[in-house]
């Protein structure tokens, strides 16, 4: 997954891509347990989805810009438009549902 900056993720979601995001900090626990499941999705992903990462540590802008507080973050985009978060890591399905928002399965 790529480390972006809040403009690289701009410029993703101004494509009008698929993007998913996740927002995380260094020593966070919840974040390092979900890097397993991000790669199972990344690895089976068909849609030439964008994943990428950005550290709060790094950009703690972004946690104003998105209105969250809490981490891990996933947010899906399609369209140029948001269309779904979750907030906090909360398994593989939750996040391959967030995907599924984006690109729906046939």
């Amino acid at each position: 997954m790529e480390n972006w900056t809040p403009e690289q993720l701009q410029e993703q979601i101004e494509s009008g891509a698929t993007v998913f995001l996740k927002l995380w900090k260094k020593g966070c626990g919840a974040c390092k347990l979900s890097i397993p499941a991000i790669e199972r999705i990344m690895a089976a992903d068909t849609h030439q989805t964008r994943f990428g990462q950005i550290s709060t540590d790094d950009h703690p802008e972004i946690l104003e810009i998105t209105d969250t507080e809490v981490l891990p973050a996933f947010f899906a985009f399609k369209d140029k438009s948001m269309v779904g978060q979750v907030i906090g890591f909360k398994g593989i399905k939750s996040l391959q549902e967030l995907i599924d928002k984006a690109v729906p399965q046939q």
